[in-house]
């Protein structure tokens, strides 16, 4: 989905660039910024802080960058990153990461591995273009996908926080991320209700989210055995469409009106955090002036 190729092969300095975003996106500090010259065999240094019950400590990483999109050439240790371990030891790091628009070879995994299992380097980590992909797609990356891959944000709409962190869908069975799910498979999930009719009223009782198969009629089961009603559902990823998500909430909006439709506070509950959620999805990129403003009216309660 992401095209890494927008990136030019001739222009290391810029998946290197990229790399440092990310990297401080997932909570890295980046002690040694990429920068031109000789870097005797780092692109980057990067630290974090580990927590262990008595005591913390820093933890650096040697980070290597390779931008091998165009060709679609594995990453190998004879040819791109040889010197493993001097390079790690000769910058006093703890560990070494490999951040890599393609994949790295068998070889260099291998070495990699008798690495750490020898205790010559204390980890390793290898952020490939799948792995980077996935946390474009799904957790609020969407400016950085949006600065480096104009084009491929443009074609997907990866998902943006709307507050001030990601809002996840949970399946109410196997904890598994909907939403996020919706970048891998569109046709799996389902959000369900529990109606109860009562002469020309409807009574809401119950919302669950589920993944297609076991997981629904598991809780589907669960919801009969309960309510001794069954349940009517729609696909996650037709509600996820804009016109299905804006005819969904308008449709609730009447239904409340007539006074006719009753939700109970739990169904409510469900009905918002979908909201929510596919907020992420649905809207544009909300800048933080925006982000701010929302802080401040759901802090008088005007949010809902």
């Amino acid at each position: 989905m992401i095209d890494f190729k927008e990136i030019p092969h001739s222009n290391n300095d810029t998946w290197e660039q990229f790399a440092r975003d990310f990297l401080e996106g997932l909570g890295f500090f980046i002690e040694s910024p990429p920068d031109r010259g000789p870097d005797g065999g780092k692109d980057m240094l990067i630290t974090e802080e580990v927590v262990g019950k008595l005591h913390r400590y820093r933890f650096r990483w040697l980070v290597s960058c390779k931008h091998f999109a165009h060709s679609g050439s594995a990453v190998n240790e004879n040819d791109h990153e040889k010197n493993i371990l001097e390079r790690v030891k000769g910058f006093r790091a703890d560990g070494f990461i490999g951040f890599y628009s393609t994949l790295p070879s068998s070889g260099l995994n291998l070495r990699l591995t008798q690495l750490k299992n020898n205790d010559e380097i204390r980890d390793y980590r290898i952020f490939d273009g799948r792995i980077i992909e996935n946390h474009l797609l799904t957790k609020g990356y969407s400016q950085l996908t949006y600065r480096y891959f104009p084009a491929s944000h443009k074609a997907i709409r990866p998902l943006h926080n709307v507050i001030d962190e990601y809002v996840e869908l949970k399946c109410d069975a196997c904890g598994r991320d909907l939403l996020a799910a919706l970048y891998e498979d569109d046709s799996w999930a389902v959000v369900a209700q529990v109606p109860m009719y009562e002469k020309d009223e409807c009574h809401i009782l119950h919302i669950y989210f589920a993944c297609k198969g076991q997981c629904d009629k598991q809780l589907e089961n669960s919801c009969y055995a309960r309510y001794r009603q069954v349940t009517n559902w729609e696909d996650l990823s037709d509600i996820a469409s804009p016109n299905q998500y804006l005819q969904r909430i308008l449709s609730m909006i009447n239904q409340i009106a007539s006074g006719k439709y009753f939700y109970s506070e739990a169904a409510l509950a469900k009905e918002k955090k979908l909201i929510i959620a596919l907020a992420q999805k649905i809207f544009r990129e909300v800048s933080e002036s925006e982000r701010a403003r929302l802080r401040e009216l759901l802090a008088f309660g005007l949010g809902g």
